[in-house]
């Protein structure tokens, strides 16, 4: 028994789109809402960005220690200092020493 069956090629054609399948465009759903919406940008914050800051490294001329500043270029703010104005004091005054900053009564 010898089965001869001829084969065809199948083709399909595209078909349509049913008429009653909602349309759709690129980042909308089938209701017409959008399904992602642009993304807000996170608030700013008020104070100094990466890019205003600007380190100056000064040398104290009355004791000779470098001074490193953290400034606002668009502010002139001094936003932070190494050593402090305070350490600075303590390093003129004439009993000064090494380590003697915090004596504990002061």
């Amino acid at each position: 028994m010898e089965n001869r069956v001829a084969l065809t090629p199948v083709t399909t054609e595209p078909s349509a789109p049913a008429s009653n399948a909602p349309s759709t465009a690129p980042g909308f759903s089938a209701g017409g809402a959008a399904v992602s919406a642009p993304k807000e940008k996170p608030p700013v914050a008020d104070g100094p960005q990466p890019g205003d800051l600007r380190l100056v490294i000064e040398q104290d001329a009355t004791t000779g220690t470098y001074v490193y500043k953290t400034v606002d270029r668009r502010t002139g703010d001094i936003l932070q200092q190494f050593p402090r104005e305070d350490v600075l004091r303590f390093m003129q005054a004439e009993h000064y020493g090494p380590g003697e900053v915090f004596d504990g009564l002061t």
